[in-house]
C-alpha cells in the first residue's frame, strides 16, 4: 500500500506531523468520521422543529467538516465557513446552553481519540498524499 516513494521518508513525515503522533488521531483525520455517526450524535439539533434553518445549516456544517477530518478543534466553530452562516459564528447562532452542548459533542470525537482539548492537524499536503491511497486500496476490496 505505502511505498517508499509515496511516503518521501520518516524524517518528512515525523517533520509534518512529529514524532509523537497519535495514531488513532492520524486515521481519523486520514479518513474521517463516519456520517451517521456525526448525524446520530447531533440528531437533537437535526431533528424536531424546535431549531430554524440556519441552525440546522449549522450543525450540518459540523457534520462535513468531522466527515472530513474526522476531528474538529472547537475554536473552529468561530472562523469560516461558520462564520458565513453569521459573524459570531457559534453563538450568534445558538444560545449559551446550546452552544455549550454543541461543543460538548464536537470535543467527545476528539476524546474519542485519545486527544484531549487541543486537535492536531497534519499538513494537508500529507492529507492530500496518503488519503487517495486509502481510498484506492478501499475500492480495491470491494
Amino acid at each position: 500500500m505505502f511505498n517508499a516513494e509515496e511516503v518521501e521518508s520518516r524524517e518528512r513525515f515525523e517533520e509534518v506531523c512529529g514524532k509523537n503522533l497519535n495514531l488513532k488521531l492520524f486515521i481519523r483525520q486520514l479518513v474521517g468520521l463516519d456520517r451517521n455517526a456525526a448525524k446520530q450524535a447531533f440528531g437533537r439539533y437535526l431533528e424536531g422543529s424546535s431549531f430554524n434553518a440556519t441552525q440546522i445549516r449549522f450543525v450540518e456544517t459540523i457534520i462535513d467538516y468531522l466527515t472530513q477530518n474526522g476531528v474538529m478543534d472547537a475554536g473552529l466553530l468561530y472562523e469560516p465557513p461558520f462564520t458565513e452562516l453569521h459573524y459570531e459564528g457559534l453563538d450568534g447562532v445558538f444560545g449559551v446552553d446550546d452552544a455549550d452542548g454543541i461543543v460538548s459533542i464536537v470535543q467527545s470525537f476528539s476524546e474519542t481519540v485519545g486527544v484531549a482539548g487541543e486537535v492536531m492537524v497534519c499538513d494537508s499536503l500529507l492529507k492530500k498524499k496518503f488519503r487517495p491511497l486509502c481510498i484506492n486500496s478501499e475500492s480495491k476490496e470491494t
